[in-house]
């Protein structure tokens, strides 16, 4: 049985770093890596686990070692460490929402990285990875020739982690969550690639891809957001998904409707919990990592199966 190497000591990665050892999908949590020591510590005292500062500290993995990576989702910043973890004989698994669709340059760098070194590297997560594109990807693979697909998902961020409220702008002006929003933290970095993720594996070649947010506004400050992403192709078809975030939603819930034949919609009252969900799709990708070819995957090229 695989060791683990936890890189980023946040909550997500906590979580789903000591499930996997709890479901016996690793031996132990043997690393854990965080430039803050105080994010580390508990976790360091609960698993023994060595401590380090860096990725540029670790030695060579032990065969069949995984690494999960989840400290951010800027694509440049984790697609670097990745290759640097793929170099030292890790397989590893992230949570990065801006690596579920990189640019080309990018997403070639991972896989050469991954097919040289024989080792695997998954996206994935609750959302990206499945709420808005593996699900209604499901959906519509049940469906004869599907025309639009239509995605809503809404979560209140009240019962959610800091780091979430946080990116819906709560308590924030709107100029300051103008300015949030260009700097990349307001609003949801993965929205794009889900819509890129179900689009390519449809085969819907598409040109035209629009990208908006509306800040919610009560008592003068932001509550959270709407954020949608249209996808249109040259005959006419659509994805749209529509995304929102606030913290006096009363109705959470995920739905999926596929205009096809036959119609669907299918949807999970009270929504599917971002950050269990995350764990549950976290552990799965752990478990690929021995299964899979030597390459990079994104959540939809992952098979759908159980255990």
């Amino acid at each position: 049985m695989s060791n683990l190497a936890l890189i980023g000591a946040g909550q997500i990665g906590t979580a789903a770093a000591l499930a996997a050892r709890a479901d016996g999908i690793c031996s132990a949590i043997s690393i854990v890596v965080d430039p803050d020591a105080t994010a580390r510590a508990e976790l360091v005292a609960e698993t023994g686990a060595s401590a380090h500062a860096s990725t540029a500290e670790l030695s060579s993995a032990i065969e069949g070692d995984r690494a999960l990576v989840a400290f951010s989702s800027d694509a440049k910043k984790v697609g670097s460490e990745i290759i640097r973890l793929v170099s030292l004989g890790y397989h590893c698994v992230t949570t990065c929402e801006e690596l579920a669709w990189p640019d080309r340059h990018l997403w070639e760098a991972l896989h050469t990285a991954a097919a040289t070194e024989k080792r695997v590297i998954i996206v994935t997560g609750a959302n990206p990875g499945f709420a808005m594109d593996r699900f209604p990807l499901l959906a519509a693979a049940a469906s004869r020739s599907p025309s639009a697909i239509s995605v809503t998902r809404r979560v209140n961020t009240s019962r959610r982690r800091e780091t979430l409220v946080a990116k819906s702008g709560r308590g924030l002006t709107l100029d300051q969550f103008s300015a949030a929003w260009r700097a990349g933290r307001a609003g949801h970095k993965g929205l794009e690639a889900s819509a890129r993720l179900l689009a390519h594996s449809l085969k819907w070649d598409h040109n035209d891809l629009r990208e908006t947010i509306d800040p919610i506004v009560r008592d003068g400050l932001v509550s959270g957001y709407d954020q949608r992403v249209l996808v249109r192709t040259s005959d006419g078809r659509t994805i749209s998904l529509h995304l929102t975030l606030d913290a006096d939603l009363e109705d959470e819930y995920d739905e999926v409707v596929v205009d096809g034949t036959p119609p669907i919609t299918m949807r999970i009252d009270g929504g599917y919990h971002g950050d269990d969900g995350a764990t549950a799709q976290i552990l799965m990708a752990l478990r690929r990592c021995s299964e899979l070819e030597p390459g990079f995957y994104r959540p939809t090229d992952l098979p759908l199966r159980f255990g």
